[in-house]
């Protein structure tokens, strides 16, 4: 897997879900869920799938953690995150162990629950020409897991 698939899909999985809407909480999304696939669509139409299960995320009232086994170790992104439409949360990058260029980045994903099933999906915005290249999109589909 090249560095930029690896990256992208570490994103995408730190970005994976939660919700807040004026000040009520999404209870469904609240604890651990376990990546069990991600897709990434490049900007040149070329898919990279992972179905590793290395990353994992952990949603909080207000933020949620994104934690990826990589071939160096642990990597760890936190974000903010509320509702900003019906099924459509904004994340915003608090903080990250390897992609630190990206703190204060916001996206927005579209998301689901289906019983123990969590689906995401995003499409990120106009990047400037001195901004680091994201995926275009991402879907990912993760399991509830009992947090650690």
């Amino acid at each position: 897997m090249n560095r930029l698939t690896r990256t992208s899909i570490l994103f995408l999985a730190a970005a994976a879900a939660g919700a807040h809407a004026e000040g009520v909480l999404d209870p469904a999304l609240l604890g651990c869920w376990r990546a069990a696939k991600i897709v990434l669509h490049t900007q040149d139409g070329a898919t990279a799938e992972d179905i590793s299960g290395r990353c994992s995320l952990h949603f909080k009232e207000d933020q949620f953690d994104s934690v990826c086994k990589t071939a160096t170790g642990m990597a760890t992104t936190t974000y903010r995150y509320q509702i900003v439409r019906p099924g459509v949360y904004a994340a915003t990058m608090a903080g990250s162990s390897f992609r630190t260029e990206m703190v204060g980045s916001t996206r927005e994903y579209a998301y689901r629950i289906d019983g123990d099933r969590l689906h995401t999906a995003t499409a990120p915005p106009p990047t400037p020409p001195a901004a680091p290249a994201v995926a275009p999109r991402v879907d990912t589909e993760a399991t509830r897991t009992p947090c650690p």
